[in-house]
């Protein structure tokens, strides 16, 4: 190293300010640094030998210009620029650069002096930052800032001043302060000697618009003072709270008209203090309790109940609370009457979350204590009126249906037979009537069952495409005797595979299809169904049923789904039935959320409609599925299969043994419930078909017996429910005692045969 060296480096060592000699270049290379430029930027001397100065620069095109800059001037001073140290964090410095050339004028060393100035650039920002802000507020304040000189003229004042006094820079600039003021409110400020406190705040006064008209203003003043304490002039910050004080006399009249309602209120309102004392109160406390203000104020409230009764109110904890609505108790008027009231109290806190007292509102429920009693008998009358007409619907159901089973039993066993044409027609007419009389006791006892509330829809799984065709399929027949045909339309955006109860589906559709056929004489009728929307994993879907029939009055469409009730008088005559089917279908189709109704012309036709909810389970269906689906209710073989019957009607047991047989099961016969637990003990059946009234030991006990004995057997035998009593709550009744099946009389064979599938495929797939 030379002696130049040497001198150099002694003399910028111990500097505080950072030194480095570079050469100038594209990147530079560091020839030498001192200790304080080491501290600045975080890098050892011997690493700034590895590095380019560029690097430490934070936009490398701040070198480039730094390097033009000096190339063209041949030194600079006091340039601002960003570096980074060695944790990449951005330092703010001025650099000084001063340049020395070799012996041919030729730019070789460039020496640099630089300090951070990073503090400084912050105080500068923070000082930018606060004038900023304080412009920003001063522009957009929304209250009016005046500035006035010593002399109390306005010098300065934002535009949220000229738009509050509606006045521009002419009228503001040099106007005297006190000219804003009505005389009498200019005496009262100079009352509070403002410039003598320093600061006024929260004032409340009027003063003028350019206009003449007066404003109500909310004034905070804050005197300005020079460094020796003289009075240079005050900022004044005023805010319009005319439309505040309207609201306030407003609020004041309404406490006013408050405090009238209290006093001609029709219930008793009382205040209580922290110590449960009572402190005021209304009119009406006054008339019902039969006190006077001696008697009332500051009295215990717990004086105004009898003992139990406050104990019960102590009990509820109504401090704890909050509050308790709506108690139903009972207070003592000042001659010891009792009197029913309904108590609701509401527990008084201030800011640290203490008791300060209630509020309690008292209703005298005397009378409609007695008008309840007298509803509570009513419903107990009306209950036990409901409960025969169940009970004789039950009754009536029974006695009608087993004689039923056994007309209609006799005359399906007989039309089995060969025999005349004669014959056969008098049986099939026969039967059509015993069909028809069948048809209307279900329908009688369906609509009592949904009157009384007893019908509640099930949730399972069905395919919607394959329940509607089903019904289609059958109903086809009916209307093939009349040469109608039935059509089907389902719209491909309805899901397949939903959850609802599709029997009550079903025999919304099959009621509707009936009432078609009954009346149209020729055509289609066309039966559809599409989607309207889904929401939240349920589809609301729209059924239709529409046909080319005589058609409806407009003046009666309203009415064909009441109760026994036709679109006319002669229509029962002509055509049969009793107007039930629709009634029963509009309650069913309300129970699925839904709605019905018809779109008539007369002599046109009918368009019969409803609606219904079901949960999506599967937009469209996989084979596996349609065909569980489909295959569930299947007719099985019932060769060979071995059926203990219990029946204690004769003649019904003969029938049921004679449907059996046809299908080739083996059957045999016992009269009680006693007999068929003799008969299991014996010998092992594959079905059992169970009548629940019987001697000795009816269906639903004989039931329960077997269930518990194979409780410790571990076996299980499939029972069926074989019935004459059809309400909804007998089949509750049959399958909670154990049942697994249930067919009410008259027994239509094809549901028996049907029902026997079902439970042995189902004790198949449980092993």
């Amino acid at each position: 190293m030379t002696e130049n060296n040497i001198d150099f480096k002694k003399l910028t060592e111990h500097l505080k300010v950072g030194v480095f000699r570079y050469a100038p270049g594209v990147k530079g290379k560091f020839i030498y640094t001192n200790a304080a430029l080491s501290k600045i930027l975080g890098y050892e001397s011997k690493e700034f030998l590895s590095l380019n100065v560029k690097d430490i620069f934070v936009d490398g095109r701040s070198y480039i210009v730094l390097n033009r800059k000096l190339s063209q001037e041949h030194s600079v001073k006091n340039y601002e620029v960003r570096l980074k140290d060695k944790k990449k964090n951005i330092i703010w410095c001025n650099l000084s650069i001063s340049t020395i050339k070799n012996s041919k004028g030729k730019l070789q060393y460039g020496d640099v002096a630089l300090s951070d100035i990073s503090i400084k650039k912050k105080a500068e920002k923070e000082v930018k930052e606060s004038k900023d802000m304080f412009q920003t507020i001063f522009h957009n304040s929304a209250a009016a800032i005046t500035v006035t000189d010593a002399n109390e003229k306005i010098i300065a004042w934002n535009p949220f001043a000229e738009k509050m006094f509606g006045m521009g820079k002419k009228e503001l600039f040099n106007k005297p302060v006190k000219d804003l003021y009505p005389p009498k409110e200019w005496r009262r400020m100079r009352g509070f000697k403002i410039r003598k406190r320093g600061m006024l705040a929260d004032i409340e006064t009027e003063v003028y618009r350019h206009d003449g008209s007066l404003m109500e203003v909310n004034v905070s003043i804050s005197v300005l003072k020079d460094s020796e304490g003289n009075v240079i002039g005050s900022i004044g910050i005023m805010r319009d709270i005319t439309a505040q004080k309207i609201l306030e006399r407003r609020l004041r009249e309404s406490e006013n008209k408050i405090h009238i309602i209290l006093d001609n209120s029709a219930a008793c309102i009382m205040l209580i203090d922290d110590e449960e004392r009572i402190v005021s109160w209304n009119q009406f406390t006054e008339n019902l309790f039969g006190m006077k203000k001696k008697d009332l104020y500051l009295k215990h409230v717990k004086e105004l109940y009898p003992p139990e009764e406050w104990k019960a109110l102590r009990n509820a904890n109504i401090r704890k609370l909050g509050g308790n609505h709506h108690i139903n108790t009972k207070i003592l008027t000042k001659k010891k009457k009792l009197i029913d009231v309904q108590l609701s109290i509401n527990v008084l806190r201030d800011t640290d979350d203490k008791v300060i007292g209630s509020v309690g509102i008292m209703q005298d429920i005397t009378e409609q204590k007695r008008v309840q009693a007298m509803l509570v008998q009513a419903k107990m009358v009306a209950e036990e009126a409901s409960s025969a007409k169940s009970l004789f619907l039950a009754n009536m159901s029974h006695e009608v249906r087993t004689p039923m089973n056994t007309i209609i039993g006799m005359i399906d066993l007989t039309l089995d037979v060969e025999m005349k044409d004669e014959q056969r027609e008098n049986l099939v007419v026969a039967k059509e009537a015993a069909d028809n009389l069948l048809g209307l006791l279900n329908d009688i006892l369906d609509l009592s069952r949904v009157e009384a509330g007893k019908i509640t829809l099930e949730d399972i799984e069905f395919h919607m495409p394959n329940v509607l065709k089903s019904v289609v399929k059958g109903m086809s027949v009916i209307a093939a005797k009349k040469d109608l045909k039935l059509s089907v339309n389902i719209d491909p955006n309805v899901p397949e595979l939903i959850e609802g109860d599709p029997v009550r589906l079903r025999q919304i559709f099959i009621n509707l299809i009936n009432n078609a056929i009954k009346f149209t004489h020729k055509g289609t009728i066309e039966t559809e169904v599409k989607l309207l929307k889904v929401t939240n994993g349920v589809a609301e879907l729209h059924f239709a049923v529409k046909d080319p029939g005589i058609g409806i009055p407009k003046d009666r469409q309203d009415q064909v789904f009441e109760i026994f009730t036709q679109a006319e008088s002669s229509t029962a005559r002509r055509f049969g039935g009793t107007g039930l089917g629709l009634a029963i279908s509009k309650r069913l189709a309300e129970m699925m959320n839904g709605t019905i109704w018809v779109e008539s012309e007369e002599g046109k036709g009918s368009n019969f409609q409803f609606t219904g909810l079901f949960k999506v389970i599967q937009q469209k269906a996989t084979p596996d599925d349609s065909e569980a689906r489909a295959s569930a209710g299947s007719e099985v073989s019932l060769q060979n299969v071995t059926i203990l019957v219990a029946e204690d009607n004769v003649v019904n047991q003969k029938i049921v043994v004679r449907m059996l047989e046809k299908q080739g099961c083996i059957v045999e016969a016992v009269v009680n419930g006693q007999e068929v637990i003799d008969a299991i003990e014996k010998k092992k059946y594959d079905v059992i078909l169970m009548d629940m009234q019987m001697p000795v030991l009816d269906g639903l006990e004989a039931t329960k017996l077997i269930r518990k004995n194979e409780e410790h057997t571990g076996n299980h035998i499939p029972i069926i429910a074989l019935t004459a009593r059809a309400m909804q709550d007998d089949k509750k009744r049959c399958l909670d005692a154990g049942m697994d099946g249930y067919v009410s009389k008259p027994i239509d064979r094809n549901k028996l045969y049907e029902e026997i599938g079902n439970v042995i495929n189902k004790e198949i797939r449980n092993g």
